[in-house]
């Protein structure tokens, strides 16, 4: 029944479903991103979609605002994400749309006013182990679990650890984004290798670990590489221990965060594409090295030994090990074949179960049938 009526809205012999996506900030990092990817999609399969946003000027208002303008989504810019949240507000504007998503766990109160309102809500998080510390802390988190007709993760991991806390069904979509654009780059053989890191500058995305473990390359080996760093200083502590540490080191540079485009060239330069995190869900600068073709270095966090397998497609050490790492990268180092060997790899399993198709596809399943129960 639902294909049909999925064929028959989007050809508008039944009326288009309007969904509403609750964005918790809309700079261009990881789940803002995807939610953006989705919405795009959606819109392309014949859904009506619209956003709310945070208001211009807010530190979490950011170019996605845009682009859900330039894209034709009618745009709500009232999202409160102080507290309390002002749950009249959102309970009225959910009231207006068919279905609600509601996008990570800061998002709680759109769950439950789109509750109120009899209104199907999906709930998408991406919060892996922190979400312990945010459902300790927020007392309407945890209840908002119990009330959206279905939540959405990532991966197989991130959903495990949520199983404690809702008895309501969890789907796994895995994430999806476009190929990034490949660029002409000088070949392995002519230059150092670059490692590059992307992320936020905090104690969980592991640049300490990763620092660590360039120390601890053998002498001789390290001179030839180079390692970057980049991304938002979000811990300032951290940062200035990470930069203070990095100086005494000509090959290391820590750079600021990067536009997108800055990002995806830095990506390409690039021979290997390194994660150190102590807790990710599915990091999207992996995805989009992966889909360039570059190696990857990651430690075991979230979703990625459920799709990179160690030795073929990626190297994979256990989180916080810096010995381990290092082990890695001095691999990377001395066997330049493995580096393109895992690149091409790790190219071939994006290509195969990260495709923005597919990931319009299952929300718009998804969307269907949580209003048809309804």
């Amino acid at each position: 029944m639902r294909p049909i009526l999925s064929y028959l809205r989007r050809f508008g012999i039944l009326p288009r479903l309007r969904v509403l996506f609750f964005f918790h900030e809309t700079t261009w990092s990881g789940a803002p991103i995807q939610l953006w990817h989705i919405v795009k999609a959606l819109r392309a399969r014949g859904f009506t979609v619209a956003a709310a946003v945070p208001k211009r000027g807010a530190p979490e208002s950011g170019p996605i605002s845009k682009l859900l303008a330039e894209l034709g989504a009618e745009i709500f810019p009232v999202v409160d994400l102080s507290a309390p949240p002002r749950l009249e507000e959102l309970r009225d504007l959910c009231g207006k749309f068919d279905v609600v998503v509601a996008n990570t766990l800061v998002m709680w109160a759109a769950v439950e006013s789109a509750q109120a309102e009899g209104v199907p809500v999906i709930w998408y998080i991406h919060e892996s182990r922190v979400a312990e510390q945010l459902l300790a802390h927020n007392s309407g988190m945890q209840p908002a679990l119990k009330l959206a007709d279905l939540v959405v993760m990532p991966t197989r991991r991130t959903a495990q650890l949520y199983a404690a806390f809702t008895d309501r069904a969890i789907e796994v979509v895995p994430y999806g984004i476009p190929p990034a654009p490949e660029q002409a780059r000088q070949p392995l053989e002519s230059r150092a290798l670059r490692f590059l890191l992307l992320g936020s500058y905090e104690l969980r995305k592991g640049q300490d670990v990763f620092i660590d473990a360039i120390g601890q390359l053998p002498d001789g080996t390290r001179e030839w590489a180079s390692f970057r760093m980049a991304g938002r200083p979000l811990e300032k502590e951290f940062h200035e221990s990470l930069a203070a540490r990095a100086a005494e080191s000509p090959n290391v540079e820590l750079s600021g965060a990067l536009e997108h485009d800055a990002a995806l060239a830095a990506t390409n330069a690039a021979d290997v594409l390194v994660c150190a995190s102590r807790d990710e869900t599915m990091p999207l600068a992996i995805l989009e090295a992966m889909s360039l073709g570059r190696a990857i270095v990651s430690t075991d966090v979230g979703g990625i030994s459920e799709w990179l397998t160690d030795g073929e497609d990626a190297l994979i050490v256990p989180p916080e090990n810096a010995a381990a790492l290092a082990q890695a990268l001095s691999r990377c180092l001395s066997e330049p074949a493995l580096v393109a060997t895992l690149g091409e790899n790790a190219r071939r399993t994006f290509t195969e179960n990260f495709s923005i198709e597919r990931l319009g596809k299952s929300f718009a399943r998804l969307i269907e049938q949580v209003r048809e129960k309804r």
